[in-house]
């Protein structure tokens, strides 16, 4: 049933490929990264190799998707993307499913860690708002009207921060980009061509 050589395809390019034929969104990705954690802390000697890898995406895609998404693919068409068997990728999700306890559900605050997580890591990205600012600058912004204000504009100002903070974690990284809060933005162009593959 399982293959004892590595597929020839990268993982790059296989997660390119996932990501362009099962139209997997952001949201569904960061899920899937969320998966290998949640599988490493319930299962220790959990661990992914050239053997495993590509089984594992295509079954972490197609439980993502057919849980997080209003519209998905049918199991063929997974199978047909990840170059398994429809047979043999209904038994890897069965299996999965029972392993994370048919908890694959991630809270909106998990998935908007995991996105600044890797945006710090990358080099090249910086996180924006919506209103086009750089997220450093509008810290820094907020520290120095917060210390010319008296006291109660401050108190007014915290309030006001403290519910757009609320709203922001709420829609982030969970609807597209042109809605969601924050936005990882490429810094230069050599990534701005990276992303368009």
């Amino acid at each position: 049933m399982f293959c004892r050589t590595a597929p020839g395809i990268s993982v790059l390019d296989y997660l390119h490929r996932l990501a362009k034929h099962a139209t997997l969104s952001p949201p569904l990705l960061l899920s899937m990264v969320y998966y290998i954690d949640r599988l490493c802390a319930l299962y220790p000697e959990f661990t992914i190799n050239t053997l495993t890898v590509h089984r594992f995406l295509i079954t972490a895609a197609t439980v993502a998707a057919k849980g997080l998404s209003d519209a998905f693919w049918n199991n063929s068409t997974y199978a047909r993307v990840g170059g398994v068997r429809v047979a043999e990728l209904k038994l890897l999700e069965l299996e999965f499913l029972y392993r994370v306890d048919w908890k694959i559900v991630p809270n909106p605050e998990v998935l908007e860690a995991y996105y600044r997580g890797l945006v710090e890591r990358c080099p090249g990205y910086v996180m924006e708002t919506e209103d086009g600012k750089m997220a450093e600058d509008e810290d820094d912004d907020l520290t120095a009207d917060t210390a010319d204000d008296d006291d109660d504009d401050a108190d007014d100002e915290d309030e006001d921060d403290s519910m757009r903070g609320r709203e922001e974690s709420r829609s982030a990284y969970i609807t597209t980009p042109a809605t969601s809060a924050y936005i990882a933005t490429p810094t230069t162009n050599e990534a701005i061509s990276a992303s368009k593959d």
